[in-house]
């Protein structure tokens, strides 16, 4: 069937809302999130099981909207795509790597991945690579939920549409923050952080903060690893794009330099207005208050 352009689920529970197969439908009724193998961990108060749209399709284009996503599986079993092609780039391959969850940067947070390659038949460390993910976020989510329980009804959301919106902007405004604490880190102890994203997301960061289009140095602390979604086998599968390079002061610099930063002369425009409207109640009262006065 030929899918509308709107606003809908793009996965639940791991596979396209239009798979329907038996092995989709047993995982859906488990609950489980078939990219890391365990039960889906994402809450919300408007139903009483798991919220498990691992993507939400938003004007034509498919937005990952948890982190889990980015675990697919790749072709080494039990690595994920996305470690997997960090591994070759970095690395050059896979020996004697192993990839390490949710490790702790004290003062900072914890990074997502850490892919340590160790010493032949030694645990001891002979290079690492920190690896960060970093999803999407919506608004007006019960658009969302709407559609996860009209799809458990049995309805096609093919053709449906929903009322909820991307939240990209917030989504941003943490990960610069995250890249900017932990950039600052990387770059001082001179070691490397992939910062895996969509095609979609970095676009915005070159249109709202001036980043750099492209562009790839081996020297620069801070990678961007970016994706796009393609259909393949009746499943929504990661493609990784391009890597882009940056730094802490590529960033600030584009930031602070960036076009698009408001007028100033705007925005006293915009007080000149607000003030008029203010104070024209204000002096019209006085004005009343005096003419009562005089008699």
């Amino acid at each position: 069937m030929t899918r509308s352009t709107g606003n809908r689920p793009a996965e639940i529970f791991g596979y396209p809302i239009g798979n329907r197969s038996a092995e989709a439908e047993g995982i859906r009724e488990r609950h489980w999130c078939p990219f890391v193998n365990r039960p889906c961990n994402k809450k919300s108060r408007l139903i009483d099981y798991p919220f498990g749209v691992c993507s939400a399709e938003h004007n034509g284009e498919i937005h990952t909207i948890c982190p889990r996503r980015f675990e697919e599986q790749g072709s080494i079993e039990g690595v994920s795509r996305v470690l997997e092609d960090v591994a070759l780039h970095y690395f050059g391959d896979f020996n004697n790597t192993i990839a390490f969850p949710e490790v702790r940067l004290p003062n900072v947070g914890n990074i997502d991945y850490v892919l340590v390659r160790h010493k032949p038949m030694k645990p001891e460390v002979e290079d690492f690579v920190s690896v960060e993910f970093q999803s999407d976020s919506t608004t007006s989510t019960g658009g969302l939920i709407q559609g996860i329980l009209d799809f458990f009804q049995g309805r096609d959301l093919q053709e449906q549409t929903y009322k909820f919106g991307m939240n990209t902007y917030d989504s941003i405004k943490r990960a610069i923050t995250q890249l900017m604490n932990k950039g600052i880190v990387y770059e001082t102890w001179d070691t490397k952080c992939y910062w895996v994203v969509q095609e979609y997301i970095y676009a915005n960061l070159v249109n709202r903060y001036g980043f750099k289009t492209d562009g790839f140095s081996s020297g620069h602390a801070s990678r961007f690893a970016l994706y796009n979604f393609v259909r393949k086998d009746n499943r929504l599968a990661l493609i990784p794009s391009r890597f882009i390079s940056t730094t802490i002061d590529e960033v600030y610099q584009a930031m602070r330099n960036n076009p698009g930063l408001p007028n100033k002369d705007e925005f006293v425009r915009r007080l000149n207005t607000k003030l008029q409207a203010r104070l024209s109640v204000q002096f019209s009262q006085t004005e009343k208050r005096g003419s009562k006065g005089l008699r």
